[in-house]
């Protein structure tokens, strides 16, 4: 029961951060208006948003699989 309701939480926070990354993205793309200077890097947010984003999505594969994402490592060493 409660990973069901962890899944649902997951998912919606991957939509929040999936609008924030469209409005960081358009807001981006407006013109530069030269009397009144940008002081937020809309670019750069966007980019953290796009990381925080694929670490929700490995967060949601680990409550569907019911195994934690691991990274792969070459045997051998």
């Amino acid at each position: 029961m409660t990973n069901e309701i962890e899944l649902i939480i997951t998912i919606a926070i991957m939509v929040a951060e999936a609008g924030l990354i469209a409005l960081c993205y358009y807001r981006a793309k407006q013109p530069a208006d030269p009397l009144k200077p940008r002081i937020i890097n809309y670019g750069l947010i966007m980019v953290l948003m796009t990381l925080i984003f694929l670490a929700t999505l490995a967060h949601a594969v680990s409550l569907i699989t019911g195994t934690q994402v691991k990274p792969r490592r070459r045997r051998g060493l």
